[in-house]
């Protein structure tokens, strides 16, 4: 399988710290995709661990597998692999935190305000508030994984409700990499999407200062 449709690294770059990391990310995917094919059906057990230590750990961007797996196996396939990894990697994360919250005997954040608010909330609204969460962009999943972990959600709503969230930001994350590996016939289309990206993250940063300054 051919692995030079990877868009290559810029020959310039205004920071060179920038353009070093942006080299070592494209290696490190190709290399990776390159190891995975070669597996052949093992690579996909192999994927599904990657995702879920990715989505344990909280904040490592998932996107990369997700190109990889795009590329492997296709979007519909590689996206559903990209879909299930995250899914179980959140319920790995959610269940090891709760966990360790009840070993560890912490009971500090049970007075917070914000906890005993969603606890109070009826199954489903406790399942939209988690659902908005997960689709809401720039918030970490692991962020999210841990909120889960620290109010008294039942595991099936935190279930459901990542299973269902986490469907618009694959599609995303998928679209992106397809896009990628693509780049030349969709170099517009990238563009224009990684700007509103951009632009809806400003947006939403200019609307959280005016939030804590009124």
């Amino acid at each position: 399988m051919p692995h030079d449709q990877f868009m290559e690294p810029p020959r310039r770059g205004p920071v060179l710290q920038e353009l070093t990391s942006y080299l070592m990310e494209v290696f490190m995917v190709k290399s990776l995709t390159q190891f995975l094919s070669e597996l052949g059906f093992w690579s996909i057990p192999i994927s599904l661990l990657i995702n879920g230590i990715i989505n344990v750990i909280g904040f490592i961007p998932s996107v990369f597998i997700t190109t990889i797996n795009v590329f492997i196996w296709g979007p519909w396939f590689g996206g559903f692999l990209s879909w299930l990894g995250e899914v179980i990697g959140s319920i790995i994360a959610f269940l090891f935190y709760r966990k360790g919250i009840r070993i560890a005997k912490i009971k500090r954040h049970e007075s917070w305000k914000w906890i005993q608010s969603l606890n109070q909330l009826s199954l489903i609204r406790q399942l939209l508030a988690l659902i908005l969460a997960r689709i809401t962009p720039f918030i970490p999943a692991g962020a999210v994984n841990l909120v889960g972990a620290l109010t008294a959600i039942p595991f099936s709503t935190f279930l459901l409700s990542t299973a269902i969230g986490k469907i618009p930001s694959i599609a995303l994350e998928v679209w992106i990499g397809y896009g990628l590996i693509h780049i030349k016939e969709n170099a517009v289309k990238l563009t224009l999407t990684l700007l509103t990206i951009g632009l809806g993250y400003l947006v939403l940063k200019k609307r959280k200062k005016v939030n804590e300054t009124s």
